[in-house]
């Protein structure tokens, strides 16, 4: 080592507590910040968004005809907000945010969206019930979909009257 090193020792031991300093003394930008403390976990932001959020009493199970699923496209937040995929009633209400009023899927809202689904599309003229020209990867994807729907959203019935009923 050359002459400088109590001056290179001082150096670093000076940098370090500067940067200790801003490490406590200032929170993170990239920490959610929830109820005024800083919180480290996503997760746990999430959950207290959640509980924050007011949601309409779950929906009760039965089946709706597809102009009853209508009245539950998200516009009044009073209701709980429903889609179908292959005539199964989710209630989609804890993605909202998502599927109510303003959200980027709101169209998927009140109505069997299953062509709309399998071709991973927003347009209008695929928000329908109409699988019967899909090609296999869509059916596919459209299966995809639902077992997603089906981990995360309660069941509340079958459309009656839509494409998919069988009676």
């Amino acid at each position: 080592m050359g002459e400088n090193w109590k001056a290179v020792v001082v150096a670093f031991v000076v940098a370090y507590a500067v940067a200790a300093v801003f490490v406590f003394r200032y929170p993170s930008p990239f920490a959610a910040r929830v109820g005024g403390s800083t919180k480290w976990s996503k997760r746990k932001a999430r959950e207290a968004t959640e509980e924050e959020e007011s949601f309409p009493e779950p929906m009760a199970k039965g089946d709706l005809t597809v102009e009853e699923l209508k009245r539950y496209d998200g516009s009044n937040t009073a209701l709980p907000v429903l889609l179908a995929a292959k005539g199964v009633i989710y209630d989609v209400t804890k993605g909202r945010d998502f599927y109510g009023k303003g959200g980027p899927y709101n169209g998927f809202a009140g109505i069997d969206c299953s062509r709309a689904l399998a071709k991973v599309s927003l347009d209008a003229k695929d928000l329908n019930d109409d699988v019967s020209d899909l090609y296999a990867a869509e059916r596919d994807v459209l299966n995809d979909w639902c077992r997603k729907f089906d981990d995360k959203y309660p069941v509340v019935g079958k459309v009656l009257g839509g494409a998919f009923d069988k009676s």
